[in-house]
């Protein structure tokens, strides 16, 4: 196996036993219920616990991204051992988080010139991201070098989407995803928007005000990327994620079936604190990638 160890932010929401599988460390966000103590996502404060206060207490919890020197601490022992590294962060357009990984970096880099360190902005976010990096774990098993592993995953990072829909406008508002006029509006209209995210950039895909209606035009938009890119749809993953309605995984299945018929789901998952802190509960959506072997 090649001597490099892979690393990701939390916002990829890679299970702990996953990551340990797959020879992945990831750094967590931090995630603060009060507004005033933080603790590391998963590691500190569990989804039972966040989901507890998050949907049953009505919060609106806050995150803040890996600092540098948690970048530091996670890459230095790994350098010392004399493995490269390649970390994998959220879209640079949602966080910071890149920026910290690549400070880290140069500073490592000062210190090790002989190591290389690749910080690589993958576009996405939660299971999108998972992917990416778990694709990045087969290619390592499979004896590819870190250089391959970066070039191929910088081109994977390019058919990934994010389709996904929210219950309410409320929590995107106090992120700052949405002025407090267009929260206003949506609510009085009980509009939900569709969002998608690609190249790594947010934009609106469409309305619903139904969730099943909802989750039909999701359905419909991931079906027209395949028609407009004449990718197949067999040579792509795809997994389904949600914060607080697992009944609707299998009906949402059923509608993405039903638009392409071949479609084939890798396990559901329940999306992190990162992203459910700015989308809200009641936030369902589609993930899918490119496999490396069929680029």
């Amino acid at each position: 196996m090649s001597q490099f160890q892979i690393f990701s932010d939390g916002a990829a929401d890679i299970p702990i036993k996953v990551a340990n599988d797959n020879g992945i460390k990831v750094i967590p966000f931090y995630v603060s219920l009060d507004g005033q103590h933080y603790q590391k996502e998963m590691t500190e404060l569990s989804l039972d616990v966040y989901y507890k206060e998050f949907v049953e207490n009505h919060l609106f919890p806050k995150t803040s991204l890996p600092s540098v020197q948690d970048y530091i601490d996670a890459f230095a022992p790994a350098i010392e051992s004399g493995k490269d590294i390649i970390c994998f962060n959220i879209t640079s357009t949602l966080s910071g988080s890149h920026q910290s990984a690549n400070t880290a970096g140069e500073i490592l880099k000062e210190k090790f010139p002989s190591a290389k360190i690749f910080i690589i902005d993958s576009l996405l976010a939660t299971g999108a991201q998972e992917f990416l990096v778990i694709e990045a774990a087969k290619m390592q098993r499979n004896g590819l070098s870190i250089d391959e592993v970066k070039v191929n995953c910088e081109k994977l990072r390019q058919s990934a989407r994010i389709m996904f829909m929210v219950g309410g406008l409320e929590h995107l508002q106090k992120g700052g995803r949405i002025g407090k006029v267009g929260a206003a509006a949506g609510g009085i209209l009980k509009i939900k928007p569709l969002i998608e995210l690609k190249d790594g950039e947010i934009s609106l895909a469409g309305i619903t005000r139904s969730r099943k209606g909802g989750m039909k035009k999701l359905a419909e938009i991931t079906k027209s990327y395949f028609e407009k890119t004449g990718e197949k749809v067999e040579d792509f993953l795809f997994t389904v994620g949600e914060t607080n309605t697992p009944e609707e995984i299998t009906v949402f299945q059923n509608e993405l079936k039903l638009a392409m018929p071949t479609i084939v789901f890798e396990k559901d998952f329940l999306i992190g604190a990162t992203i459910s802190a700015h989308t809200g509960p009641g936030t369902l959506g589609v993930c899918f990638m490119k496999k490396y072997d069929r680029l």
